[in-house]
């Protein structure tokens, strides 16, 4: 099996296991999720939340969008990764956003994989940029990183639509910026691991 086969197995795991918390907290323990969602005035007590709360989600739709989102980034950018540097992005931006959040005094409670979703899509685009090989090939990924951006614009401004119920979707520009922020830290290590690879050979 190929590493790419492999990294795309490890998501299609992942992508099952959130579905299967979102049904397993609904039906038979509800009291989860308020034990792991990110809560920043407890974070401290329990700092597992800082990474739990990307996994779980407050409706069907809502880990529909999130899963169908992380699987079609695998599918199109596994090329990348091996298992190994695949977790520590996951990590990377997982833990890497949250801290963000909490360093800028977010006070919201969230859950859902979309921030990741979104640092793992910036990441991915800056590794296909560094990796093309013609002008026109960089400048498509430019304009879907621009493109991403202006989506977070419209998102400050409450101009794009959410699956979350009104109340919830406020702070969503905030969740996404902060895992776009963590995916460009997971590029640059991705990077620097690279360069460091190349180095020895």
């Amino acid at each position: 099996m190929t590493e790419r086969h492999q990294v795309t197995l490890v998501s299609l795991l992942i992508s099952a296991i959130v579905i299967w918390l979102y049904y397993y907290i609904d039906l038979e323990a509800p009291a989860l999720m308020a034990q792991y969602d990110y809560h920043a005035e407890v974070i401290w007590e329990a700092p597992w939340r800082l990474f739990t709360a990307h996994f779980l989600h407050l409706s069907t739709m809502h880990w529909v969008l999130n899963v169908v989102s992380f699987a079609l980034i695998c599918a199109l950018f596994a090329r990348y990764f091996s298992v190994r540097s695949y977790l520590n992005a996951l990590i990377v931006i997982g833990l890497g956003s949250s801290l963000l959040l909490l360093a800028l005094g977010y006070e919201g409670r969230f859950v859902g994989l979309s921030g990741l979703n979104h640092g793992l899509l910036v990441m991915c685009l800056l590794l296909e940029m560094s990796a093309a090989k013609h002008a026109k090939q960089r400048q498509l990924v430019a304009f879907i990183l621009f493109a991403i951006i202006g989506k977070l614009l419209f998102e400050l401004l409450g101009w794009w639509p959410t699956a979350l119920e009104v109340g919830q979707d406020r702070d969503t520009w905030q969740l996404h910026g902060a895992g776009i922020l963590a995916g460009v830290l997971a590029w640059w290590l991705h990077e620097r691991h690279l360069a460091k690879l190349a180095q020895l050979k």
